[in-house]
């Protein structure tokens, strides 16, 4: 299978990351896949966004009437998950990074009812958030995510019970990837931005680079050709 083409929080090139722009930006660029950040909101709604407050105020302590209120770089809203959802499906992968969602069964459902398993990643550093996923959702596609080097990547994909790893590149080897691959474990390698790291990670086969360039990444491709 060819390595996805996965564009980190959008295409933000132009526009704000996590913004609705920068998702359209990404597939009109030719991305196969947009990575992205879920909150939930003070009442129980879903907005994509990294970081875990607003200007000074703590997500899970505002309303959705107060996120859609801000406007980034005095202009661009914070957008709904029903709306990248929406905006996505039927053209990308959607590899949704679970921040803090209190929720769990009402995200799954509004996920169900509005994409298809083989259009979802949903993933988490929260080991113990993936395994519960396993149990709700094990026609959902889970990525365990790591920013350190793991010692045995096999035993932390077995105890989670994810299908993909999600590691930073920088910590990760070619044999990693084999081993993965070996077992049926697919590997998504993220903060590979440099046109040097991506022709790396291309080499070594991984299944998906999240990366802050996607037009690099379509530029390695045409000069592998």
């Amino acid at each position: 299978m060819p390595t996805l083409n996965i564009a980190h929080r959008g295409f933000t090139r132009k526009f704000p990351d996590n913004t609705l722009e920068a998702f359209s930006a990404a597939i009109k660029l030719g991305a196969d896949g947009i990575e992205c950040d879920v909150h939930e909101t003070a009442d129980n709604h879903f907005i994509i966004i990294h970081d875990n407050d607003i200007e000074g105020k703590r997500i899970a302590e505002m309303s959705l009437r107060d996120v859609q209120q801000v406007r980034l770089r005095e202009q661009y809203r914070i957008p709904t998950l029903e709306e990248t959802l929406e905006l996505c499906r039927g053209h990308v992968l959607l590899n949704l990074e679970l921040k803090l969602v209190y929720s769990l069964d009402r995200l799954l459902e509004m996920v169900r009812a509005m994409t298809t398993p083989d259009e979802l990643l949903l993933s988490s550093f929260q080991s113990a958030l993936i395994t519960k996923l396993a149990d709700l959702a094990p026609e959902i596609r889970r990525g365990i995510l790591t920013s350190f080097s793991t010692k045995d990547a096999i035993k932390l994909m077995t105890l989670t019970r994810a299908q993909v790893m999600l590691p930073m590149f920088s910590t990760i080897t070619m044999t990693l990837v084999g081993k993965l691959h070996n077992r049926d474990l697919s590997l998504i390698v993220w903060n590979c931005n440099t046109s040097e790291d991506i022709r790396t990670a291309l080499t070594w086969d991984v299944d998906g680079i999240i990366s802050d360039n996607p037009d690099s990444f379509l530029l390695e491709l045409t000069i592998k050709k």
